[in-house]
């Protein structure tokens, strides 16, 4: 057995045969972003546990490929003309694993491409719960748990396997609200990056270095070096607004993603202000983009609304932000350890309403 089939032992846990000879013959873009999930997978056992679990439960028909959701590109590109659409046609898109909750502009070999994290959409779910209005329905605690899950999962310190081990139970009603909305947030971070594209803002003179997974906590090491665009601050209001407003959405689905938006940039600002905390030295993120409250206030002064739409429910939103915002610093400041340690947060302790009884690993799920 030659080196070569020895590496290619390493992927098969996670990859069919055919995206195996891709991964070490790669001809196109599509198949440099399908490399890049399957390495980052494969050098990093927690994430090889959770997709090593995922195909053996779909054995017959798996694929790392298919296995990452598309939809948020695709939909973003199917509302927009003719012309706009082939000039994305150069742009290969997918979600990649990241600590950066926004999008990218990679540069490969084989041209451009647009990735998202794909952590966001727990990121989002958990962060989802706590900061929409469900009239009191969300308990405190609760809702200070959800968001702990949530920043962790962006740490890179929570456990992916929210398939297997949901991390409590949530009321139907409130888990298809805090859910129905993640869609739209991500067609609106995919619109942004395509936004770039369409609105001219790609240009050599912005290239910078960023890894796909930074460095937070001391005993982490950045990962994987890649040249991304940097635009600059203006381009970056200019590519929000583009998202909202370029696509040919009717005027419901076009505020449906405005409120997206900003329900994204409140989550957005409480992890800006978690990173602040944890690495101050480390302004990554945020050098690239206005800071989330810039963002949000921007759009809800641009974007035109609905007559009669009440705009000053989202002026308020940041008070629920502000109070959550200076619980969750507090607690970081007195219990950094429950954010440094890699495992598995949960809503509620053991045998309550919003948490059920303690599933055993192993046992009770894989």
């Amino acid at each position: 057995m030659n080196e070569i089939e020895i590496q290619k032992m390493f992927f098969d846990p996670v990859c069919n045969k055919g995206e195996i000879e891709r991964i070490f013959n790669p001809q196109n873009a599509k198949d440099y972003l399908l490399k890049l999930r399957a390495e980052t997978i494969v050098d990093h056992m927690r994430l090889f546990r959770v997709y090593r679990n995922k195909a053996l439960l779909n054995e017959n028909n798996w694929s790392l490929e298919d296995s990452f959701d598309f939809s948020h590109y695709e939909e973003f590109l199917s509302n927009i003309n003719d012309q706009e659409s082939e000039k994305c046609k150069i742009i290969t898109a997918g979600n990649i694993f990241s600590n950066d909750p926004n999008g990218k502009i990679f540069i490969s070999d084989c041209g451009l491409i647009i990735t998202i994290c794909d952590s966001l959409r727990f990121f989002l779910k958990f962060m989802n719960l706590a900061l929409m209005d469900f009239e009191d329905r969300v308990p405190e605690d609760v809702c200070i748990n959800s968001l702990r899950i949530a920043i962790r999962v962006m740490l890179k310190t929570e456990a992916l396997d929210f398939l297997m081990d949901p991390r409590g139970i949530v009321p139907a009603d409130i888990g298809k609200v805090m859910h129905s909305t993640i869609p739209d947030q991500l067609l609106f971070i995919a619109g942004h990056e395509f936004s770039h594209s369409l609105l001219n803002h790609i240009s050599d003179e912005s290239i910078i270095e960023r890894p796909i997974l930074n460095a937070i906590f001391s005993n982490d090491e950045d990962y994987k070096p890649m040249k991304v665009y940097n635009q600059s601050q203006d381009q970056e209001f200019e590519a929000d607004i583009n998202s909202i407003l370029l696509p040919k959405y009717s005027e419901e689905k076009r505020t449906k993603i405005m409120e997206a938006a900003l329900l994204w940039f409140g989550c957005l600002d409480i992890y800006e202000a978690v990173l602040d905390a944890i690495c101050p030295h480390s302004l990554y993120a945020y050098n690239t983009h206005p800071p989330a409250r810039e963002r949000f206030d921007h759009i809800l002064s641009t974007v035109t609304t609905p007559v009669n739409y009440g705009t000053n429910k989202w002026r308020g939103f940041f008070n629920r932000i502000d109070h959550y915002r200076s619980i969750i610093l507090k607690d970081i400041a007195l219990n950094i350890e429950t954010y440094e340690t890699y495992g598995s947060s949960y809503l509620d302790k053991p045998n309550t309403e919003w948490r059920g009884p303690k599933l055993r690993d192993r046992l009770d799920y894989y």
